[in-house]
């Protein structure tokens, strides 16, 4: 998808990009990949007949927000961890340049994984592959929240970074609450009725001790299968410390069962269920700004977010526990 904060290059930028990962390789051709939604990416092709995918982040000018600054140093960060520390299939990370010398904007190369995404696969799936494919996020899901750390909040932003999660959290809302109001986005709930509200379920939130990586966009888009199999997960850019349950697959708008299965829960508590429609708010009030900061072509993801956020609105207010 075409929108603002992908940062295209001219020819002879992409091909010295190219030389200083790859000196030893020959550029065959690049193509821009169009699936992702953030940054640009190319895949690059060389005369060995090996591959790699390039990203690059948003042209400084670019107006960001407040939960998009700095990920693509987060993202790499916890690429290098996740492929240390756990046996989840993701892309190697190839080279990373960060110092903004060539084109005003960090930028790395990645191995290229096989097959391609269960977005664009799932026409293809069978009901048993999807069923064994989802079961197989689930466990991979379990194991990348395995990873713990010292203090909960986004890796590459101190300012939204503490050691108890529920202030935390309550920072990033606020956030996203001022994104909002910076462009004049009617995010459909009363904001400070949703921050009184935060208050209230503290104790909720006070249940989650111990910050533990969340991949938080593993959405059909970000996993890649191969004749009905999962050979990796990509775009780990939004890789925060936090609460496992503020993954994708607990959302709870779309629960897959065998997401549930592969993770290993069988049934979810009351305080958890509560604290997922927290999740959910927030993901949603997200979704409903992007149109603006990205410049889509039209409003249907703002459509679609605001009126599932006032649903959930209602739903959590009326699951007082």
């Amino acid at each position: 998808m075409a929108n603002l904060t992908k940062n295209k290059q001219s020819e002879s930028t992409l091909s010295q990009m190219v030389q200083d990962a790859f000196p030893e390789r020959k550029l065959e051709y690049l193509k821009e990949l169009t699936e992702g939604y953030f940054n640009i990416a190319y895949e690059v092709s060389f005369q060995d007949g090996t591959k790699s995918i390039l990203k690059i982040a948003p042209h400084p000018s670019v107006t960001l927000m407040a939960h998009e600054q700095n990920i693509m140093d987060a993202e790499v960060r916890c690429m290098q961890l996740v492929a240390h520390k756990t046996t989840v299939p993701l892309p190697k990370v190839e080279y990373y340049d960060p110092s903004c010398k060539l084109c005003s904007a960090p930028f790395f190369f990645m191995e290229k994984l096989t097959g391609k995404s269960l977005a664009s696969q799932r026409p293809n799936v069978t009901p048993q592959e999807l069923s064994d494919i989802f079961f197989t996020v689930g466990s991979l899901t379990k194991e990348i929240n395995g990873v713990e750390n010292a203090f909960f909040g986004y890796p590459s932003q101190k300012k939204y970074q503490g050691e108890v999660w529920h202030d935390v959290f309550s920072n990033m809302l606020k956030a996203v609450i001022e994104d909002a109001a910076k462009e004049n986005i009617d995010l459909s709930v009363p904001s400070q009725e949703l921050l009184e509200n935060l208050e209230k379920d503290r104790a909720l939130f006070l249940d989650v001790v111990t910050p533990r990586l969340v991949h938080w966009d593993l959405w059909d888009g970000n996993v890649f299968v191969d004749d009905g199999k999962v050979t990796g997960l990509i775009d780990w850019e939004r890789c925060l410390w936090g609460d496992p349950l503020m993954e994708v697959g607990f959302r709870s708008y779309s629960q897959s069962p065998d997401f549930l299965r592969g993770y290993g829960v069988k049934q979810l508590t009351e305080r958890e269920k509560r604290r997922i429609l927290w999740y959910d708010l927030y993901l949603l009030m997200i979704v409903a700004q992007e149109h603006v900061y990205r410049q889509y072509a039209t409003a249907e993801f703002y459509d679609w977010a605001t009126k599932l956020m006032g649903e959930k609105y209602a739903e959590l207010k009326k699951s007082d526990l």
